[in-house]
């Protein structure tokens, strides 16, 4: 079933917790470098999807493949180390250290001591290191304790602690949640500076934000796949209307 041009194969996967079908056959394709985004009202199943993909839960049923390598259950740290990342929708950071070195903390995950030790491999981090400054708009903030941050900015920080790890596939909680309509302005310009260089699944409910960075949605329903395409597609789905119109689940 995988394709070379598929980051993401999800074939049919499903969890059942103690009789309750969570997730149940869903299946979808990811290409590389493609903004997705999961829409579904609550308890449609979506973070369980989510949590599936990056091994913090077991599935019951299907697989799931990165590229043509099967990642099915696979422990999280092995998932991670796979390529995959994943923001949740509360942020983590070290909140007494600096803006710069949470970065250079994060920057320094994926290599050994001795290699950091050589002065090359420094400037490729500080290289990198500036260029994610740049792209999560907190340059000027820099040397900011992590600490004085907006709730906006804290999440922009957090995703710079994955994009600076260079992950293959990054998985996004409700990255606007609490935002300010301004913040979510800029967080749209983030992500779709990301899409290309990363493959991107995104679980959101601000359709206005949906709206500005979705390549393609995929809708669930009940812990199915009920539909798929672009937002036109979706809007005009009769399954996506007979199973939200009027629910206030979905948009």
């Amino acid at each position: 079933m995988t394709e070379s041009n598929y980051d993401l194969v999800i074939d049919g996967v499903g969890v059942n917790f103690s009789g309750f079908q969570a997730v149940s056959n869903f299946s979808m394709v990811v290409k590389q470098g493609e903004m997705r985004v999961l829409l579904g009202a609550n308890g449609a199943g979506k973070t369980t999807l989510m949590d599936m993909i990056c091994g913090k839960t077991e599935s019951t049923e299907g697989r799931i493949f990165i590229g043509d390598t099967e990642i099915t259950n696979k422990p999280p740290h092995t998932i991670a180390r796979m390529g995959v990342g994943r923001k949740f929708q509360i942020p983590s950071v070290f909140k007494k250290l600096t803006v710069r070195q949470n970065l250079s903390v994060a920057a320094m995950k994926n290599t050994s001591v001795f290699a950091n030790l050589g002065s090359l491999k420094r400037c490729i981090h500080l290289d990198k290191l500036e260029e994610t400054l740049e792209l999560i708009n907190l340059t000027r903030r820099a040397d900011e304790l992590a600490g004085n941050l907006s709730h906006g900015e804290t999440q922009w920080l957090e995703l710079g602690l994955l994009v600076i790890l260079n992950p293959k596939i990054i998985l996004l909680d409700e990255p606007t949640a609490g935002m300010t309509a301004d913040e979510t302005l800029k967080t749209s310009r983030i992500v779709n500076d990301l899409k290309g260089r990363h493959t991107i699944v995104a679980v959101e409910h601000d359709m206005a934000f949906v709206r500005e960075i979705a390549d393609k949605i995929t809708v669930m329903h009940q812990g199915k796949f009920l539909a798929e395409g672009r937002i036109g597609d979706i809007e005009k789905s009769q399954a996506v209307k007979d199973a939200y119109l009027g629910s206030g689940g979905i948009a």
